[in-house]
This record gives C-alpha cells, structure tokens and sequence, in this order.
C-alpha cells in the first residue's frame, strides 16, 4: 500500500504543481546565479569603467584645449619671441651685459671705474627649477643727473636687470662745485 499511495500522491495536481513550481525555482535560480548575475556584475563593472573614462576623456579634453591655447599664443606671438630671447637669454652671455652697461654708460656721459662679475656658474647640467642670475657690481664717479640717465638707460634695454643695491658717497677729498659723486651698483642679470 505504501507504493499506491506513494504513486497517487505523487500523480495528484498539487505534487505536479508543487513539483514544477520547483523545478521552476530551482532552474530560475540557477540562471539567477550562474547566468543573470554575472551579466549584471559586468554590466555594472563596465558602467563603472565607462565613468571612469568619461572623466579621463574630459581631462585630456582639457589638455589639448589647453595645448591648443598655448599654440594659438605662440602664433599669434611669434613675431615677438625674440624678445624674450633677448630679455633673458638661455646662456649667461656675460659680454652682452657689459655692452649693455658700456653702452648706458656713454650714453650718460659717466666714467666706470671698476666692474666685477660674479655668482655666475657656466657649467650647467640638466632642467633647473630657479632662476639663474649673476651678480654684477660697479663703481662710477658721476653727478646725480648722470647717475638717474645712467640708471634709466639701464632700465630702459630689453635684457632683464634689477637694481639691487646702490651706495651713493660723495668725494671729500676733491669734493668740487660740480657735485661729484662716488656710486657703487650693484645689478643683478637673469638667465634661463
């Protein structure tokens, strides 16, 4: 009897129905995890990486706008870059710097006693991160106007200089009429 039973309770519609419900479940689940679930890992993993090249695209968007501006600078400058060459040059070009003084000089009328140059380093190796300079110190005996010609013929030449320190004594030994001055300079020339 327990075979019948078991074949009538096993062919009645509520064994049938719960027997496919789950196997239903069981498949549904197996596609769930096995199947469904991964797809929807890789679809979300890829949204991600989308995102993430999104952002990428909008820097390097960015970067070639901004290489775009620089080249659109430099034609629209490309007459005037040698000016910059001029203002400050890739080597120290120590000659140029005393032709600029001789020539600020004898525009002004004043006489240059002494010159000496120093803090210069000609031998360079690899990218620098500061700005070279060397140090250019002069003494000259003048009268003030020719000391303010002086010094605004040097301001006045396309290579950068700064006017560091000036020392302004007046001669006591032969002191005369004229005003004459002692004047100690003390410039500072830049170079890349």
């Amino acid at each position: 009897m327990d075979k019948e039973y078991l074949k009538k309770q096993l062919t009645s519609s509520k064994v049938k129905d719960y027997s496919y419900s789950i196997i239903f479940f069981l498949t549904f689940s197996f596609f769930v995890f096995f199947v469904i679930r991964p797809n929807l890992v890789n679809v979300f993993s890829l949204q991600e990486e989308l995102g993430k090249l999104h952002l990428l695209d909008i820097g390097y968007e960015n970067v070639i706008k901004k290489i775009i501006n620089i080249q659109t600078f430099l034609e629209t400058n490309r007459s005037d870059l040698y000016l910059l060459d001029q203002a400050i040059s890739s080597t120290p070009q120590v000659n140029k710097i005393v032709q600029d003084i001789e020539k600020a000089a004898s525009s002004s009328g004043i006489v240059v006693n002494q010159i000496d140059i120093s803090r210069i380093n000609l031998k360079q190796g690899g990218k620098q991160t500061k700005k070279n300079s060397l140090m250019v110190n002069m003494s000259v005996k003048t009268d003030f106007e020719d000391m303010q010609s002086f010094v605004s013929n040097l301001i006045n030449q396309r290579r950068l200089k700064t006017l560091k320190h000036m020392v302004i004594d007046k001669d006591e030994l032969t002191g005369t009429s004229s005003g004459s001055l002692n004047i100690k300079f003390e410039l500072e020339g830049y170079y890349l």
